[in-house]
């Protein structure tokens, strides 16, 4: 088996209490609780007072009108969208592959991509990301709020992405699945757009109704003594497909959706977010760009980018071929793994691409 899922439907609509976990770090989130502890301490459990419901749900009329079609499919086509990696799939120096590139890209659903040079710069401090920086860019990443069993909380980043039904988000496996304690998340929940915690949710509060992540990642991807280890974390992604809301409507037809490359070719790469380690507080979206990416050698192959952000940006999409004036581009990798002044971001190829067909249709 390569999969591993789990649905959720819930009957009602509201915030929890948040940790952040990135790569192998947990941190508690600063919600009204207190302060994020050290990341070499063990992570607090208790004693989090859940931030306020947002100012908009999915069942309220929604700050903006719908733009998309959910049920005009996006086009899937060939796009060579910068560096080649020679379409094969690469190996690191422990002898382990990432997931085999196919040649599908999808579009974003509004607004025209640029394919070429990096036009955002090397910018590797986390600074803060608005609207006038790439206005499709601000409207589809958000915060994802997730429960465990036993009730754990955490928070992650994840990008809506165009898809045919218009509810896929997409972010990293150990969001989603606890390679700590070897549980898949009971509930998940997204704000895009996400400000202040959730006081602020332009797009609203979007319920998870099922979620996946690769089988491969839950058989070897370890995590213990702040240490990631096995070759699982090769495949840290995820996706998430959102309940609509009260009228029907879906999480794309409000925010837009990002391109999807599952080919994987980069020229520099844009990540946004929301860090929630310090100096970061997850109160609002952050971002690191890179003209030229680089490519890991150690257990498991990844991209590379030079960036100091902090757990909770785990999760968060990297975006290559970004139009600055649209905010348009394409999701090529997710953030896995932080070290303290750079990432690890796995790849999305073939099972990627398998695993949203698989749950993309409700």
């Amino acid at each position: 088996m390569k999969k591993l899922t789990r649905s959720l439907r819930a009957l009602a609509i509201a915030t929890v209490a948040a940790t952040a976990l990135s790569g192998c770090v947990f941190v508690p989130a600063l919600l009204q609780g207190p302060p994020v502890q050290d990341p070499d301490q063990s992570p607090t459990q208790t004693g989090f007072t859940p931030p306020p419901t947002p100012t908009t749900t999915p069942s309220a009329e929604p700050t903006e009108t719908p733009t998309a079609d959910p049920t005009t499919p996006p086009e899937q086509e060939s796009v060579s969208l910068g560096e080649l990696r020679d379409g094969n799939p690469l190996t690191s120096d422990s002898g382990e592959a990432a997931d085999e590139p196919i040649d599908v890209t999808i579009p974003p659903s509004t607004g025209t991509a640029a394919p070429g040079p990096n036009q955002y710069g090397d910018v590797n401090d986390g600074q803060a990301f608005t609207p006038s920086d790439g206005e499709l860019v601000a409207s589809t990443v958000g915060r994802l709020y997730i429960e465990f069993p036993g009730g754990r909380t955490m928070v992650c980043s994840g990008t809506v992405v165009n898809s045919e039904y218009g509810n896929m988000v997409v972010t990293a496996a150990h969001c989603l699945y606890s390679a700590i304690d070897g549980e898949m998340s009971s509930r998940v929940q997204f704000v895009p757009a996400d400000a202040d915690n959730g006081n602020t949710a332009p797009y609203g509060l979007w319920e998870g109704d099922e979620w996946i992540v690769p089988q491969v990642f839950v058989d070897t991807a370890k995590e213990a003594d702040n240490r990631s280890t096995g070759r699982g974390w090769a495949y840290d992604f995820g996706w998430v497909r959102l309940l609509p809301d009260g009228s029907g409507a879906n999480v794309q037809d409000y925010t837009g959706g990002q391109g999807i490359s599952f080919n994987q070719q980069y020229q520099g790469g844009l990540l946004v977010g929301y860090p929630s380690g310090p100096p970061f507080d997850g109160n609002s979206q952050r971002y690191c760009s890179q003209q030229h990416l680089g490519f890991g050698t150690m257990y498991w192959p990844h991209l590379t980018i030079s960036c100091s952000m902090t757990p909770g940006i785990s999760g968060g999409g990297w975006l290559t071929g970004v139009d600055p004036s649209t905010g348009a581009g394409y999701v090529g990798a997710v953030y896995s793994t932080v070290l303290p002044d750079s990432g690890s971001g796995a790849m999305l190829g073939s099972l990627a691409y398998d695993l949203m067909k698989e749950i993309e249709q409700p």
